[in-house]
């Protein structure tokens, strides 16, 4: 990823309630964190965002992230998911749980 190529979350309200956001990109990282690269209508590629600090700005689970995205003013657009299949995270045995 390109740090230079950063929005930080006052912007991306400000995108999202202007429907300038066409794609937000939900990508697992390697440690099995999320975190968000987001494409604009007006500005080429993808943009990650980050803190306050100008750090990327992730999340721990799934459900953390859907919940803060939820708490945008504004419809959302297209949102795709991206899994790392390299995670840190250790797998759980077939055995430890039941398919229905």
């Amino acid at each position: 990823m390109n740090s230079s190529r950063t929005i930080n979350e006052a912007e991306l309200a400000d995108f999202v309630r202007n429907k300038a956001v066409k794609r937000l990109n939900i990508i697992q990282n390697r440690n099995g964190n999320f975190q968000l690269s987001i494409t604009v209508t007006w500005k080429e590629g993808e943009w990650n965002l980050v803190t306050v600090r100008g750090k990327i700005r992730e999340w721990v689970s799934l459900d953390r992230l859907v919940r803060h995205l939820k708490n945008y003013d504004g419809a959302l657009p297209v949102i795709t998911l991206k899994l790392n299949e390299n995670t840190d995270e250790t797998e759980i045995p077939k055995d430890e749980y039941q398919d229905t």
